[in-house]
Formats: structure tokens, sequence, C-alpha cells
């Protein structure tokens, strides 16, 4: 963490989890198990100075019991632009948090992600994971840009990559498949 460049962690959890048949980011792998948001916001609070938890209102209650009593910030949708997908999420966090120069992002349904795959990206500054097999937009740490997500989504571009392109990030490659594996079936 520094204090002259601090940084947040973006937590996405606001899928509707159709194809996983409950919702991924409440998941538990058995009843004493940690739910893979919990397990996501873990992995991101050793190297960030806040983490903000992202959901639409429909989980937003029960994602908010979870953080109650931490320092973790859940905030749902911010309008006009609600049930934008992942970056109506981002612009969500990062409407209500301009303090921050950057922002680490992942997605709730890579349960195996690890600490020392955000504090690469964290290293790189302006960066998104790729692997040998895909391109994970999602797993990035990117500057404040909140004007060029409110361009896209009033557009009505809803993808991530053309926000990367936008703010020349760069391809972190891992060699590791596992960790990005985003879970869409039990």
């Amino acid at each position: 963490m520094s204090k002259t460049n601090p940084i947040a962690g973006i937590v996405l959890a606001g899928g509707n989890s159709t194809r996983f048949g409950e919702d991924k980011a409440l998941y538990q792998e058995s009843p004493d198990a940690p739910t893979w948001v919990e397990q996501t916001v873990s992995k991101m609070l050793p190297l960030v100075d806040a983490v903000f938890v992202v959901t639409n209102e429909r989980l937003f209650p029960a994602i908010h019991q979870l953080f109650k009593h931490t320092a973790v910030n859940v905030l749902s949708d911010q309008a006009p632009f609600i049930d934008k997908g992942p970056l109506g999420g981002i612009y969500a966090a990062m409407s209500q948090t301009p303090a921050f120069s950057h922002y680490l992002l992942s997605p709730t349904d890579t349960p195996n992600i690890t600490t020392e795959i955000f504090a690469t990206l964290i290293e790189q500054n302006n960066a998104y994971a790729v692997t040998n097999t895909a391109e994970h937009y999602l797993t990035a740490c990117i500057p404040y840009c909140i004007d060029e997500i409110e361009t896209l989504l009033r557009d009505d571009n809803l993808r991530i990559r053309p926000l990367l392109q936008a703010l020349h990030t760069k391809k972190q490659s891992f060699q590791d498949e596992e960790p990005f594996f985003n879970q869409n079936y039990r």
C-alpha cells in the first residue's frame, strides 16, 4: 500500500450466475468455507488501501451483510448506469471513490486467483492479465478513468476491452492458466 499512490480494489460481484445455477459471489465450496466474494476480497486486502465490492440491487443485502463489520465497502450500480455489466460496476466504484490513483479489478468467479497475481498487476501500474489461451480483461490494475468509462457507457458500449485500449493498458503474461479459470458451472 502506498499513501502517495493510493490503490483501491474493486471486486465485481453483480452477475446473474445463470449458467452456474446459484449466485457465484455467495457460493461456498463447503458450509464452513468463505464465499467466493470473501475469498477474492481477502486476496486483495493486503495490497490495497481500500476494497469496494460492487453488486446489483438483488445481491446487495446479502453481500453487505457479509462485510458489515469490516472496512470493505459494498456498493450497488449507480444511476444512470444500472445493470450495465462489469463496466457499470467499475463506474459505480470510481464515481464514489475518486481519491485513488489506481484500481485493482477482479471478478468474483475466479476463486483460484492469487495475491501474487494481484501484486504483479499493481507493480505494472496499468496492466491486465493474459495467459496462453485467453485475455483476462477483468483481472487488471488500471488508473482512475471515470470520463472514459462514462463515454463508453453513454454510447451503450459495455465491453471493457475498448476501455483498456483507450488507457493503453499493457498485457501482463502469466504462465499458469488455472488461477484465471472462470467458473461458470459447478
